[in-house]
């Protein structure tokens, strides 16, 4: 019997970080969800319980930093991982892990290896 694995939706507006992401993780045979906007990104969640959300920090419309405050709310046990290329000398960064987030990833990410490894351990956590 192999290991269950978390349930993950990934929300950004960059089509090509969630289509490799959705690549990545379904061939390791993970149930993956993704959106490009906010708002679909909180129906997903709102209908699949994911046990791991990553999500990007600045998109059109609702950011990340309120998607996380939705999330804190009506699904506390999901673990949010922000995926982001924002940068401020690292106000933000703290800012989200202190908020609830679990992990804050610099964008480009070095590999997504390192990103399953993230997922998996906050998955057990």
């Amino acid at each position: 019997m192999s290991e269950k694995k978390p349930r993950i939706v990934a929300v950004d507006d960059e089509l090509e970080f969630t289509d490799m992401l959705k690549e990545y993780f379904g061939l390791r045979g993970y149930e993956i969800d993704t959106a490009s906007k906010a708002v679909q990104g909180m129906e997903l969640i709102n209908t699949k319980s994911p046990d791991i959300v990553i999500l990007d920090l600045k998109m059109p419309g609702v950011s990340g930093e309120e998607v996380l405050g939705l999330l804190k709310s009506k699904h506390p046990k999901a673990k949010v991982i922000f995926v982001t290329a924002f940068d401020d000398a690292g106000k933000t960064r703290a800012r989200m892990l202190n908020a609830g987030a679990y992990a804050y990833l610099d964008k480009p990410i070095s590999s997504l290896k390192d990103l399953e490894e993230v997922v998996n351990k906050a998955y057990k956590e």
